[in-house]
């Protein structure tokens, strides 16, 4: 079909001439197009080089297929064609939409607490400057806890993120959109056998029934959640599609849930989506067509017209001489995908895909997750505000760019609760800031980090001497625990100077630069296989509520440098089964009564000096 003149030109100027154009549009990707345009329209008659056309590498192209159907992309290879027999020698320009200036390199890069709009305005802000109009208007509006650009292109990236939240995307030849773009363009109606050829109508069965799993850490809860079977937005043909992929795959996914949401609710409503962008595509168009109005996004009504049988005619009382037609309508749909290939003598054709214009999602990126690897990083805060012990840190590409992750928890060779203890039953040895620590990844997402462990690094590590036998703890505060594998011994130290040390040979030294302090709510009992010596300093005190019993199995000896005072309350009562001596320089008793008996034998009193008895009143001898 011979159209208008379609006008090409490169940075913002007309080219006279072109020998073929191809542009193919799809959702979700970049659009390619390849334009030939004979030698000597950019370069000298007769000449093998590119000396001209080698200056629109890199440079903007627009293809104007009608007044309102614009596309701008970058040119980004040249190439000059001749082929042997043939007359003439083409340059071929190919390149991309202008959504190819998010692909200049994979990038790192983290945010807290931001809106997917604000996200990706960022994100096409530095990586297109001003070049790339856009629209962003996603669906999902909630700020994100924490989101990660990792190793990947800023295309790529928001490719992730709208399959993630099955967000719609597609550039239309002008301007990025991400989001179903809140105003619907003007429709355009399609007639089969008019300027609708080759229309092809298909369903397809298709996975579409999914559950998943989330769990909450705050409060410790595993949530599981399934899709429903109903999904809005589906055609006639769309519904029974619907319904064979649920009898032909009647068993549901079971997977994590893509977002760590840790809410039940917002897991359902992720595959839902899910399950909408799953079935958009169960019922599909294909078809050819010569109006180059069409464009990606543009919402079109299929009909087809059908001259009247005779019958027909009559039964409408139509003049029978003549032909008269019936329109039927087939659909009402939107341009997915499309293909348009023009020629420099005017000839213009279009192949499409096209899905029900009332789909809730569009299909989703065919892209890959991203995979994070273990990486190190750097301990920046640990005062969980919620006391869960958990720290905030920075990996080494957030350094740079003063970014950090969220609150993560901390990995431990043993964590839990238990019956008798509902906190922090295990080992608690939560990071200090400063350290430097290894991140791994739930199930590979970059967007899923916990601390795996610490590292020493030159400065900080010391090692376990040259053959490796110190094992240690060491707190912040220089409290220590040394295990020495040569001495098979254990030193545990405070920084104030006590020690309990275990020499590894039977031995325990404690040592207290001030008191040592033992208390028991019952009893303390000490054995020693041999000896047992208590030495003090300036005094001894043994003091005890009720008795105090002394066994020595043979003898008991009592030094005293100076004076020795027994202080009875009661009763002071002595049993020796051999003899009792005492030996002093003076001696002098005195008692209120005193009684001296032999039961067997005499009281014998000597005395090389004189012996005096002194009586206040009656002395009696027998």
């Amino acid at each position: 079909m011979i159209q208008e003149k379609i006008i090409f030109g490169i940075d913002r100027k007309e080219i006279s001439h072109f020998t073929s154009i191809e542009l193919h549009q799809t959702i979700n990707h970049h659009h390619r197009f390849k334009i030939a345009v004979p030698h000597s329209v950019v370069e000298s008659p007769r000449a093998f080089t590119m000396q001209n056309a080698q200056n629109w590498l890199g440079k903007v192209v627009h293809i104007q297929l009608e007044k309102h159907n614009d596309f701008l992309g970058i040119i980004t290879n040249i190439q000059y064609t001749q082929e042997l027999g043939h007359v003439g020698s083409q340059i071929v320009l190919t390149g991309y939409s202008k959504t190819i200036l998010l692909e200049s390199g994979q990038k790192l890069h983290s945010w807290e607490d931001t809106t997917l709009q604000d996200m990706i305005r960022e994100v096409i802000k530095q990586g297109a400057d001003e070049q790339l109009q856009n629209d962003i208007q996603p669906e999902f509006t909630h700020k994100i806890d924490y989101q990660t650009q990792y190793a990947e292109t800023d295309f790529q990236y928001i490719q992730r993120l709208a399959k993630t939240y099955n967000e719609w995307l597609f550039y239309d030849g002008e301007k990025l959109f991400f989001g179903k773009p809140k105003k619907e363009g003007k429709r355009i109606k399609l007639t089969y056998n008019k300027d609708l050829y080759n229309l092809n109508i298909s369903v397809q069965a298709t996975a579409s029934q999914f559950s998943g799993f989330t769990y909450n850490e705050t409060y410790n809860k595993l949530y599981k959640v399934q899709t429903q079977n109903k999904v809005e937005g589906l055609p006639m043909l769309g519904n029974q599609a619907f319904d064979a992929s649920e009898r032909l795959y009647s068993t549901p996914s079971f997977e994590y849930g893509r977002i760590p949401t840790g809410d039940e609710a917002f897991l359902e409503t992720l595959l839902k989506k899910r399950q909408e962008a799953a079935m958009a595509d169960a019922n599909y168009i294909t078809a050819t067509s010569s109006n180059n109005h069409l464009r990606i996004g543009t919402i079109v009504e299929i009909e087809s017209t059908q001259a009247l049988s005779p019958a027909e005619a009559l039964a409408k009382g139509l003049n029978q001489s003549q032909v008269h037609y019936k329109t039927e309508g087939i659909g009402t749909y939107i341009i997915t995908e499309i293909t348009h290939k023009a020629t420099d003598i005017g000839e213009y054709e279009n192949s499409f895909k096209a899905l029900p214009a009332f789909i809730k999602k569009l299909p989703e990126p065919q892209i890959a997750f991203p995979k994070a690897e273990v990486q190190q990083a750097i301990v920046i805060d640990n005062a969980d505000p919620k006391n869960q012990g958990r720290i905030r840190v920075k990996m080494l590409w957030q350094q740079t760019k003063n970014l950090r992750t969220p609150w993560l928890r901390v990995m431990t060779p043993d964590a839990g609760t238990s019956g008798e203890v509902s906190k922090n039953r295990g080992m608690v040895f939560i990071p200090e800031i400063g350290d430097h620590v290894m991140l791994g990844f739930r199930y590979n997402d970059p967007n899923r980090p916990f601390v795996m462990g610490s590292l020493f690094n030159g400065t900080t590590g010391a090692g376990g001497s040259s053959k490796n036998h110190l094992k240690s703890i060491f707190t912040r505060g220089g409290s220590t625990i040394t295990f020495n594998e040569l001495e098979n011994s254990i030193l545990v130290k405070d920084p104030s100077g006590n020690t309990w040390f275990m020499d590894g040979a039977g031995n325990i030294s404690v040592t207290a630069p001030k008191n040592i302090t033992m208390n028991a709510g019952e009893n303390i009992s000490m054995t020693a296989g041999m000896n047992i010596t208590n030495t003090a300093g300036v005094d001894f005190s043994l003091s005890a509520g009720a008795n105090v019993n002394i066994l020595a199995g043979l003898m008991k000896n009592v030094i005293v440098g100076a004076n020795y005072l027994v202080n009875v309350m009661g009763s002071l009562l002595e049993i020796i089964k051999g003899n009792r001596e005492s030996e002093t320089s003076e001696r002098k008793e005195i008692a209120k009564s005193a009684q001296f008996s032999a039961t067997e034998k005499d009281i014998v009193v000597n005395s090389t000096k004189t012996v005096l008895k002194n009586s206040g009143e009656t002395s009696n001898a027998h």
